[in-house]
């Protein structure tokens, strides 16, 4: 059996980098000795996640390779049409004729089109890459097209669990409902996502809530990386943890970039004023653009950080997520505006403070039961996140038991996901006149 994983973005995220190793770990479970394939937008680093072939994605055709700054080729966007054109042209004469024509004389760009006419079915990677964002929309259209195409060749396609949404553009709804109308199973990760898709027109009986699957994400415990640093500075604890992101740089419609880092700022300056101790600015994301690398807001932080700044530790390593989810493990509370390093910390034992940049965030920890514990990156300031902090400070051993109790039932159904493909998969059989139903 032959497998295609599309919609990758990177393994310098360490959450994309999760997502992707358990949805390989959990296929390769499920349908022993499969061939997988995955399309992925940036493969630098991507032979730490092994067990598959790696391929450029349609989005890798029009972005240079290890380009810090973000990589959009003008020049090749020019060739859309053309390409789109020829790769329509390919699925469908490979779907009816079995022969696919033309192929393309690129290396690249033909392995791609071959992983499609040779799977037996397409399986979206889990994450977070079908919201409207500023700018023209390309990424949202070609991660789109990458299950399109899929359909246009004839194979079966499933989407593991997803936030979806908010979709501002009429174009970016039609286009996405169009896609998720013909998807053999479709599963989102909160509430707020499947009332996205009802409203897109997909019947509720297609569509499931599961939990991120990265709360399945264990780790090796490698605590190498963490401490060498703390012992090498005999740092005071408590310790806390966070992570930033650069909202502002991602998003232009975000207008509170500096008074959100102040907050963090403020935050932790106050904690430590109350309880000592040494905070660390992780960097859960370092590419592939310099956008997306979170070290550059986290410097800024620490910048902002004057009364106590030889207290607050600046990691500026790339570390590996289980290096990464080992040493939050390490804290006593966490601050996490990337979502997956607030999942990495509570797998891990620590409470965290949850700033929500998008409301995956809030679907998560709504179902964990921790609600009251997230705060709106529109809303956030100093007096707000201070007082949020204190409070699971004073309460941290409760809010323990109550994940604690939680998070087995929680990791249980994350599972359910690739059962569910399996089931369907096998419902329609192997033969060719099955897909594509």
């Amino acid at each position: 059996m032959k497998i295609l994983v599309t919609n990758v973005h990177s393994a310098e995220n360490a959450g994309d980098r999760v997502l992707l190793e358990v949805t390989l770990e959990e296929l390769r479970a499920t349908f022993p000795g499969s061939e997988i394939t995955v399309a992925i937008n940036d493969a630098r680093g991507a032979e730490a996640c092994p067990g598959a072939r790696y391929a450029g994605s349609f989005t890798g055709w029009f972005k240079a390779a290890g380009d810090k700054g973000g990589g959009w080729r003008r020049s090749r966007l020019l060739w859309l049409p053309v390409w789109a054109v020829q790769s329509w042209l390919v699925a469908l004469t490979g779907r009816y004729l079995g022969r696919p024509w033309p192929l393309p004389k690129d290396p690249a760009r033909r392995e791609l089109l071959l992983a499609y006419r040779e799977s037996d079915f397409v399986v979206s990677c889990p994450g977070n890459f079908f919201f409207s964002t500023s700018g023209l929309g390309i990424p949202f259209l070609l991660s789109v097209y990458a299950l399109a195409h899929g359909w246009l060749a004839g194979k079966p396609l499933y989407m593991m669990p997803q936030t979806i949404g908010p979709l501002t553009r009429r174009r970016e709804r039609w286009s996405l409902g169009w896609v998720l109308r013909r998807m053999r199973f479709v599963s989102v990760r909160d509430e707020t996502s499947l009332a996205t898709v009802a409203s897109l027109g997909i019947p509720r009986e297609r569509c499931r809530v599961l939990p991120d699957i990265a709360f399945l994400f264990r780790g090796a415990g490698d605590l190498r990386p963490f401490e060498a640093l703390a012992r090498g500075e005999d740092l005071p604890r408590p310790y806390v943890g966070a992570t930033v992101i650069d909202w502002g740089a991602l998003n232009r419609r975000f207008a509170r970039q500096a008074g959100y880092e102040q907050a963090v700022a403020a935050a932790v300056s106050e904690f430590l004023a109350r309880h000592g101790g040494t905070v660390f600015l992780f960097p859960q994301v370092t590419g592939p653009s310099q956008a997306e690398d979170d070290r550059r807001p986290a410097a800024r932080v620490a910048q902002l950080v004057t009364a106590a700044s030889e207290r607050v530790v600046l990691v500026d390593a790339v570390w590996s997520p289980g290096q990464l989810r080992a040493a939050y493990g390490q804290m006593d509370a966490f601050i996490g505006t990337r979502l997956h390093s607030n999942i990495f910390a509570l797998t891990a034992g620590t409470v965290a403070v949850a700033i929500a940049y998008q409301y995956k965030t809030h679907g998560i920890f709504k179902m964990l039961g921790l609600s009251e514990w997230v705060i709106d990156i529109e809303e956030v300031d100093a007096g707000l996140l201070s007082a949020r902090l204190e409070a699971l400070w004073q309460r941290r051993a409760e809010v323990r038991a109550e994940i604690d109790a939680r998070l087995p039932a929680l990791q249980e159904e994350a599972r359910a996901a690739v059962a569910a493909i399996a089931a369907d998969f096998g419902q329609l059989g192997a033969g060719p006149s099955a897909r594509g139903r």
